[in-house]
């Protein structure tokens, strides 16, 4: 069975996905201020950041009576569900990835110390490099499937449409059952189903032996829904729409909406009054 643990992943975030978060147009180049702290943030989290990616293959996929049970544990997820079906998924790769515990407690000391905007690009920041480990995970299981003639599928997080998000706490204990790779750091889902780090996120990926299936599904084309750009196995174009709510933690997506507004201003002013404002009526996002 399929199972790694990664401590020093890479975290070379692509320019693109960094200023979709920010709420930039998809073709815009940051310059000034902007520019300036995209480059303080990226440069302290290189100096400071650690994060981890953690991954394994269940040994047992069940699909009946409206769930799916992974080794056992069920889970209700009707969007979940019909992709595992329609891809006649036989398994799956359970998944965590975190930034690490230092860009969250950064970026509060940060909001103490009255400096918003150097706040606002270190939060997103964390944000983005989560996604791009997700996406990392996915390549790597598309390496590793694709060499025996099978297929890995989108991977569904809980917080997603049709998926609630309290099932956060049973897909973290299913993982935590490791083999033989400890997990890597540590996470805690709350009773809210929002994880400790905030900076972290779960994941299921479906696994098919049925690749010529997934090709004539669009909705399960991997490669439509993953970001990372050096990925040698790519089949088709990413499509993900910059407008969408997209922030890969369920928690932040209400601070990727205020980073719209903000920077269609273009307006530094206005951007570090969109942040007062989320944070004055937000206060989970601290």
């Amino acid at each position: 069975m399929m199972e790694f643990a990664d401590t020093s992943p890479s975290v070379q975030v692509e320019p693109a996905e960094y200023h979709r978060l920010l709420g930039y147009p998809r073709d815009h180049v940051l310059s000034g201020r902007s520019r300036e702290l995209a480059d303080w943030a990226r440069e302290w989290y290189g100096r400071h950041g650690q994060p981890w990616i953690y991954a394994r293959q269940a040994e047992r996929l069940e699909i009946a009576n409206g769930s799916v049970r992974i080794d056992g544990v069920p889970f209700t997820s009707k969007r979940l569900q019909a992709t595992l079906q329609q891809a006649l998924a036989h398994s799956t790769f359970l998944v965590a990835a975190a930034a690490g515990p230092e860009v969250e407690e950064q970026a509060n000391r940060l909001w103490r110390e009255e400096k918003p905007d150097e706040y606002f690009f270190l939060e997103i920041l964390g944000s983005a490099v989560v996604e791009h480990l997700i996406a990392t995970a996915g390549a790597r299981l598309c390496a590793w499937a694709e060499e025996r003639g099978m297929a890995v599928l989108p991977h569904y997080s809980p917080g997603y449409s049709q998926w609630d998000i309290v099932e956060q706490g049973p897909l973290l204990r299913l993982i935590q059952n490791t083999r033989d790779h400890a997990l890597p750091g540590k996470v805690e889902a709350l009773d809210s189903g929002a994880l400790r780090p905030k900076k972290s996120q779960l994941g299921v990926f479906g696994l098919t032996r049925h690749t010529a299936r997934v090709r004539r599904l669009a909705d399960l084309i991997p490669c439509e829904n993953c970001s990372f750009a050096a990925c040698q196995y790519r089949r088709t174009p990413y499509l993900r729409d910059c407008q969408e709510i997209s922030s890969s933690i369920a928690g932040d997506r209400s601070l990727t909406v205020a980073a719209r507004k903000a920077h269609r201003s273009r307006d530094r002013k206005g951007a570090v009054g969109a942040v007062l404002r989320h944070k004055g009526t937000n206060g989970n996002n601290r």
